[in-house]
């Protein structure tokens, strides 16, 4: 189902990565029952994809870290290693160059969530309202965990919810404040992983079953598990070859 959302070529699904270079390398695709990863840049990947074509975004986007795990420029990562530059190459990625992207992909009466820190709350839902998107709600992901900070230690981190065009009646339950744990040890495949229950939450709220989530940054893919889980098809972007080769291998366990 998640193929409906690939631009049609010839009469046919024609996945981008076909036919173009990821550097010395073609970009890399998986397709599951249920799922399409591909290895590549949201920019490019996103130009094969359809308007209108998903039912949901949920990212949780690159953006600069500030302080809190952080020790000399590195990110502290739980089990012993150590991440430079937070482990990723596009940190600096800017709002507004992807922000429209995800406005055209995704469809009318439909709900984009992105995780954000305090830093880039501002910025971010600036760039949100540029885009076309209206605000809906601010939600607090209560870690019930702090992290240093130079003024209060910091516990949570937020989820900037938007809608595209008019509401949806939707199932919402809960609050605006969802205690969550975050993934640890083992647990933890990627340094600033998302737990899975709470998109699971986001997801049955937003959207009916066989409908499609979109992740433009997957990182080690939590929204493609929630999804899964759930009954909803999700398509899922990744630029660094560790984190998608970790997605697909996520996900194809998932499938079995």
């Amino acid at each position: 189902m998640c193929q409906e959302a690939i631009r049609k070529k010839g009469g046919r699904n024609e996945p981008p990565g076909k036919g173009w270079q990821m550097g010395e390398k073609a970009a890399a695709i998986y397709a599951g029952s249920g799922a399409v990863l591909y290895h590549g840049d949201f920019l490019r990947i996103a130009g094969s994809m359809e308007n209108e074509s998903v039912d949901m975004v949920f990212t949780d986007p690159p953006f600069e870290l500030t302080g809190g795990g952080m020790k000399k420029g590195k990110l502290l990562y739980e089990g012993g290693e150590v991440f430079q530059n937070c482990g990723f190459s596009t940190k600096e990625i800017n709002f507004k160059d992807w922000l429209p992207e995800v406005y055209r992909i995704l469809k009318k009466e439909r709900f984009f969530y992105v995780m954000s820190n305090d830093r880039n709350l501002f910025p971010l839902h600036d760039a949100c309202i540029a885009s076309g998107f209206k605000f809906c709600e601010l939600l607090v992901m209560d870690k019930k965990m702090t992290v240093p900070s130079t003024y209060y230690p910091k516990r949570a981190e937020f989820i900037l919810m938007y809608r595209k065009g008019r509401f949806r009646r939707a199932h919402f339950s809960g609050s605006t404040v969802i205690e969550t744990r975050i993934p640890r040890g083992k647990e933890k495949r990627h340094p600033t992983e998302k737990p899975v229950p709470m998109i699971e939450h986001l997801v049955r709220c937003s959207t009916l079953e066989n409908e499609i989530c979109l992740d433009p940054f997957m990182g080690s893919c939590p929204a493609g598990e929630a999804c899964i889980k759930n009954g909803r098809g999700f398509i899922g972007v990744e630029k660094e070859r560790r984190w998608f080769e970790i997605s697909q291998d996520r996900i194809k366990s998932l499938e079995v």
